[in-house]
């Protein structure tokens, strides 16, 4: 489906159901028009893809294209890329000296995309939100907050390969008015989606009007944006080799190499080689990249998607010769070496008809229409999804003779939903009065690195219950992702029951509050505007006069750490000491997890390990954004409180100087 927009006059006065693919680097929205056709709403731009990018101005908050452009300006004020850290509580982006959770950046960028489309064709409140079927429960729910916040009923969220099945059966003439089945019966397709920062491998059977998941599995810490990463880094260490200097040591100067290098990739996926401009110390180089080089320095990314591919067809219990299409879906599957090995691997040529940008929203337009019973503009046939659990849901016990926890799985992956499954526990010591049984989500048996989603307790259990007697807990896992836990202790008839439901939302606050924060501003104010003429940026040196000034801060901060200070900073220094404590730590846990995978010897194991090592990657990663934010912070109430550790003068002399720059 190549990308369409609608008349701007084309209105109704109803709102319309629309479907949202909330992505990492790009989102989009669509909706279904008056011919029951899905379509893509540009936004105030003209564009059908809308960056997943937020920056904090003074009088607005920035969301888009034009976002992206002024981060170079200021990249305190900036945000990307924080659908990664979805439902993860620790996981917080320092923004103005605020700590800002994924789920409110994610609803700035859903807001707009609401607001985009309410100018193109009325009224939007319900919607179906997309999310990598790999996402475990707190992350969908995550997703889900995010759209409550941005002043969305979210009807469901879907998998983005799933909806991406749907739109290929609806362009295919398979899902239509009327029909009951497909002509030839069943078709087993197989959606390989590597998006900007997720990767995903679905095998979906379509019959009649029926999707049904046999199998998936993927990467949440996987996707083009990692292919930049290393372009980015081939481009900093020829700059390095050939002219002393890294480009990536000034914050502008990143930047706008990570534009370039986006640019680099799209441009050799048409082309054997293409240039790059890279700007240092306020000099530009051009340098010169290949697509052999580019595959080379990535060929390890892609076999990773390789091992997944064949994983997700072997746990589906099919061969090659049973998968009857390959989709691709994602901006970053565009790629020729991901053409080229797959059709190595599948012995099939991929399906390149669907628009790898637009398959996933416009299956998300043809679900919410499906499920808003208010749509009568068209007809639109009502498809049975049937998704499979993409983790393992567990109970965590003790293991008798070790004393150790450890998790016992209830409920695999890859399970047809829903499901129910009864097992029997026995209790651990004699005159047992509670029994508490905390259910986790992951593939692991160490219940430290699965995903805790709560608990069921049973309480106030008779005395005298003899060690072992048994416990019988029933696990319920409902299609729309509610999670029911039941525990019964049969010899006294005292039981309890808890639902574990993605839909009760976190409290959040509102998106005008945050707006108001994150601007600095007292009052609220309208929390997202970009419209065809883009922000009002104004062009100063304010931005690197405040960068500037945060680099002293942190020196200061790094050469108090070891000295007695004031007690008005004393907190600080505490709390930085401690952030520098747990990124050693974490440091140590990276530097053993990377040793162990390249011990691995087997593919299940190494994919294990790479899913493992890539979490801990990205909590060394924030806990050491979150240290040197630390360490800025105590700088900063050193300086304030008049103490300047020993050979700091020339620091402090600097700071009086920058603060003397800034505007009143």
């Amino acid at each position: 489906m190549s990308p369409s927009q609608p008349p701007a006059a084309e209105k109704v006065s109803k709102p319309v159901p629309v479907g949202i693919d909330l992505g990492t680097t790009y989102s989009l929205i669509a909706h279904l028009d008056p011919q029951g056709r899905p379509v893509s709403i540009p936004n105030g731009l003209g564009e059908v893809l809308t960056p997943s990018a937020v920056l904090f101005e003074d009088d607005e908050v920035v969301v888009g294209r034009q976002a992206v452009k002024a981060s170079m300006l200021s990249p305190d004020r900036f945000a990307d890329c924080f659908k990664r850290d979805m439902g993860r509580d620790a996981y917080h982006r320092p923004i103005r000296g605020q700590a800002v959770p994924p789920e409110v950046l994610s609803a700035f960028v859903l807001a707009q995309l609401k607001h985009d489309a309410e100018r193109r064709i009325g009224p939007v409140q319900q919607a179906v939100i997309t999310v990598p079927a790999f996402f475990d429960e707190t992350r969908r729910k995550a997703t889900q907050d995010a759209g409550r916040l941005a002043g969305l009923e979210v009807l469901d969220i879907i998998n983005e390969p799933t909806a991406a099945a749907l739109a290929y059966g609806y362009q295919q003439g398979l899902v239509q008015p009327g029909q009951d089945g497909f002509q030839g019966g069943p078709r087993r397709v197989l959606v390989y989606d590597l998006g900007g920062g997720t990767f995903d491998v679905t095998i979906l059977e379509l019959d009649g009007l029926q999707f049904r998941a046999l199998a998936t599995d993927g990467d949440v810490r996987l996707g083009g944006r990692d292919f930049d990463e290393r372009l980015v880094e081939h481009i900093a260490e020829q700059c390095r080799q050939i002219h002393g200097l890294d480009p990536r040591a000034d914050p502008n100067d990143a930047i706008q190499l990570w534009l370039e290098i986006q640019d680099c990739k799209h441009a050799i996926s048409q082309l054997s080689k293409t240039p790059v401009v890279c700007n240092f110390g306020g000099l530009r180089a051009r340098l010169e990249v290949t697509r052999q080089q580019f595959e080379e320095m990535t060929r390890d990314l892609l076999d990773r998607t390789e091992t997944t591919t064949k994983l997700v067809v072997r746990d589906a219990g099919l061969d090659w010769n049973q998968i009857d299409t390959v989709l691709l879906v994602g901006g970053a599957s565009r790629m020729p070496m991901v053409s080229e090995m797959l059709q190595r691997v599948t012995g099939k040529t991929p399906d390149a008809a669907t628009s790898p940008d637009e398959a996933v929203v416009h299956g998300a337009a043809l679900y919410a229409a499906m499920l808003s019973r208010d749509d009568h503009r068209t007809e639109v046939p009502a498809c049975q999804l049937i998704n499979v659990n993409s983790h393992s849901l567990g109970v965590v016990g003790i293991e008798p003779k070790t004393r150790r926890r450890v998790v016992k799985i209830v409920i695999p992956k890859n399970t047809p939903l829903p499901s129910r499954v009864e097992r029997s526990f026995v209790t651990e010591r004699d005159d047992q009065r509670n029994v508490k049984v905390p259910i986790v989500e992951g593939e692991s048996h160490d219940p430290a690195e699965c995903i805790p989603l709560g608990e069921c307790t049973v309480r106030d259990l008779p005395q005298g219950l003899a060690k072992g007697t048994a416990v019988k807990v029933e696990l319920s896992y409902a299609a729309n992702g509610r999670i029911s836990v039941s525990a019964r202790v049969a010899r006294t008839r005292h039981s309890a029951h808890v639902e574990l439901d993605r839909h009760q939302a976190r409290q959040l606050g509102d998106l005008n509050t945050w707006s108001s924060r994150l601007r600095g501003a007292e009052g609220g104010g309208v929390a997202v505007v970009e419209d065809e003429r883009g922000p009002e940026v104004n062009v100063t040196d304010h931005g690197s006069v405040l960068r500037r000034l945060d680099f002293v801060f942190t020196r200061v901060g790094q050469a108090a750490l070891d000295k007695k200070i004031p007690k008005p900073a004393a907190r600080s220094k505490q709390a930085a000491l401690e952030a520098g404590q747990q990124l050693r730590i974490l440091e140590r846990k990276l530097q053993d997890q990377q040793q162990r995978r390249k011990k691995a010897s087997d593919a299940t194991e190494s994919m294990r390990l790479d899913s493992t090592l890539a979490s801990v990657r990205t909590a060394y990663e924030q806990q050491k954004r979150l240290a040197d934010f630390a360490t800025l912070l105590l700088g900063r109430e050193c300086l304030q409180a008049g103490f300047v550790p020993k050979g700091c003068e020339g620091l402090k002399t600097e700071a009086d100087e920058l603060r003397t720059a800034l505007p009143a």
